[in-house]
């Protein structure tokens, strides 16, 4: 996800001692498969959602005549799909959400989270957060001003997490049955402190 600090593995640069040039290419291949797996703000659904902001600001400056460029952020996580901070005109994304119900996400959560922003430019912080204000701009947005996503509680409550571990002492790594799948077919997970790879305890 967005929050990994990647380092590249061993055999990137043909320094001395470093491994030959073919086994550095595949280094670096599994690098970049572990990049495109684990960073979420690069994989086809977050793409999705770039899609969806961009046509929201242009929906914006033409209604409006505001200019609004969020910041996004996939970090979210517990029973909400998403959220918009307007005095920081950022909105955070729940991922594992986002993943499952990738276009009932973009086509309402998205613009739900981004109607909060242009509500806050346009009306001011005083209004209710759901309010006459908020749903006024969902409809011109073309969306169904619902308050709630219909999927937060129900679907987020069965999401399982796998308990995984690096070389780095004392730290645990919690993953989505989504990622625990993924490891089980062969794919890598990289701890970006360590550079070591997740592992599940052998007596679990």
């Amino acid at each position: 996800m967005g929050n990994h600090q990647y380092q590249k593995l061993p055999g990137e640069s043909q320094k001395p001692g470093e491994a030959p040039r073919g086994q550095a290419s595949a280094c670096i291949k599994e690098y970049l498969l572990l990049i495109s797996c684990m960073d979420f703000t690069y994989s086809k659904v977050a793409s999705l959602v770039s899609k969806k902001i961009a046509e929201l600001r242009v929906k914006a400056k033409v209604l409006y005549g505001i200019e609004i460029d969020p910041i996004i952020s996939y970090d979210l996580r517990g029973l909400s799909a998403g959220q918009a901070n307007c005095r920081e005109n950022k909105i955070r994304l729940n991922c594992e959400l986002l993943e499952k119900h990738a276009a009932d996400f973009v086509n309402h959560t998205v613009p739900h989270e981004f109607a909060h922003l242009i509500a806050h430019r346009v009306y001011g912080h005083r209004i209710n957060p759901h309010g006459n204000e908020w749903r006024s701009v969902m409809k011109s947005l073309g969306v169904d001003p619902s308050r709630t996503h219909k999927y937060e509680v129900s679907k987020t409550r069965q999401i399982r997490r796998y308990t995984y571990y690096c070389n780095c002492p004392d730290k645990k790594h919690e993953l989505t049955s989504i990622r625990h799948n993924r490891i089980r077919r062969g794919t890598k997970y990289l701890c970006g402190r360590c550079k070591g790879f997740l592992h599940q305890d052998l007596g679990e």
